[in-house]
Order: structure tokens, then sequence, then C-alpha cells
């Protein structure tokens, strides 16, 4: 079963949203990553941006709204990296959307854009 959520259209190209967890070798921008076991090379970075996390919807707000929630975040109001890159293995490439915590591993994919 696949994770996949949605997708829009942004200027002629559809983005798939994932937020799939990642493995992500990184020295000052992604080098490298592994998705759905596959090691997908980077061969340039396209953007890079950061966005305020949505702390409305953490686990640590639903906890003070009175929710049951299994675990709960370290901080709700961190800063999330987005990088966005092509990467690809052999003749096939793609554009990702990577994102973590700043200053932390905790590295999703976040979309693809066909």
């Amino acid at each position: 079963m696949s994770s996949f959520q949605s997708s829009r259209t942004i200027s002629e190209a559809t983005v798939r949203t994932y937020d799939e967890p990642i493995h992500v070798l990184f020295t000052e921008e992604p080098r490298q990553f592994i998705w759905r076991d596959r090691l997908l090379l980077v061969k340039e970075i396209q953007g890079r941006w950061s966005r305020a996390t949505p702390w409305w919807s953490g686990s640590q707000a639903r906890a003070l709204r009175g929710d049951a929630v299994d675990d709960v975040e370290p901080d709700p109001l961190a800063e999330r990296e987005v990088w966005r890159v092509e990467a690809g293995n052999g003749r096939q490439r793609g554009v990702y959307e990577l994102a973590r915590t700043v200053n932390a591993e905790d590295w999703v994919l976040q979309a693809v854009l066909d």
C-alpha cells in the first residue's frame, strides 16, 4: 500500500506528496538519498527554503486539547528546511522535495514533481 497522499498541479507539473521517511547523505547539501530501497544521487539543487511547522496540528497541541496522542514531538515550533533536487539513478531522473527539521536528521521525502 502506498503512502501517496495527494497531488496538485504547479506550472504544468504534477506534484505528488508523500511525507515518507528517507535516509539522506548530507554534507552542506543533500548528496544522495534512499527512498523505497532505491539509491538516488542528487544531480542538481534546484532550490532551498525554510518554513514553520504547523504547530497547531502537532501532537503537543493535540495533547493540550485533550486528544489522545501516542508520541510527543520534541519542538512544535521547529523550523523545517526543504530542498528541491533533481536526482536519479542511471537514466531515470526526477525532481524531489526533501525536508527535515533544521539541525536534525528526521528527513522525509515531502513530494515528487512529474
